[in-house]
């Protein structure tokens, strides 16, 4: 058995995955904006509101909730169609699809590698610091609930670690 701590080792396996998708989501993205570059977005201008900024509907239910019942809201409706036919043939040829499915997979296995890693025992306070890292990373709502708890108190604790291990490294 190795006496090596098992937490950076799966730490360079999350870190190489995290890459992969961060590859994956630049591809698909690219792949989406030279779509739109070409067609345009699925849409359709809707009539003004008062604020005279242009509105827009990707959807039917938001056609349904906007123009009443008649004519051009059925006109409206088939144009949308139209384009979204078009978009999800020519999303096809380019091969979206498969791009997003890429993502999908590669995001649910950065996943599945940060669950390994947190599930993994610590056998030094470096790892529980690496652990901490990653689960913030992966589970954090986002900066608007950085001074909410959990996430305040669990990056109080991520400092305090760090100056518990870097004074170990000054007292060595």
């Amino acid at each position: 058995m190795s006496n090596a701590d098992p937490v950076p080792r799966l730490l360079g396996e999350f870190q190489a995955l995290l890459d992969r998708h961060a590859a994956a989501i630049v591809t698909r993205d690219g792949i989406e904006a030279a779509l739109v570059d070409q067609i345009g977005w699925p849409r359709v201008a809707l009539p003004g509101g008062s604020d005279s900024e242009p509105r827009y509907a990707a959807e039917l239910a938001e056609i349904a909730r906007a123009v009443p019942p008649g004519r051009h809201r059925q006109r409206l409706e088939q144009r949308l169609r139209r384009r979204q036919r078009r978009w999800d043939e020519a999303a096809a040829t380019v091969s979206l699809a498969e791009a997003d499915l890429q993502e999908a997979t590669l995001d649910g296995a950065v996943l599945a590698a940060a669950q390994a890693l947190l599930v993994t025992p610590a056998w030094t306070v470096h790892a529980i610091v690496l652990k901490l890292l990653v689960l913030l990373s992966v589970h954090a709502p986002g900066p608007a609930f950085d001074g909410t708890s959990p996430w305040r108190e669990l990056r109080l604790i991520l400092t305090d670690l760090g100056y518990l291990i870097a004074a170990e490294g000054a007292i060595r």
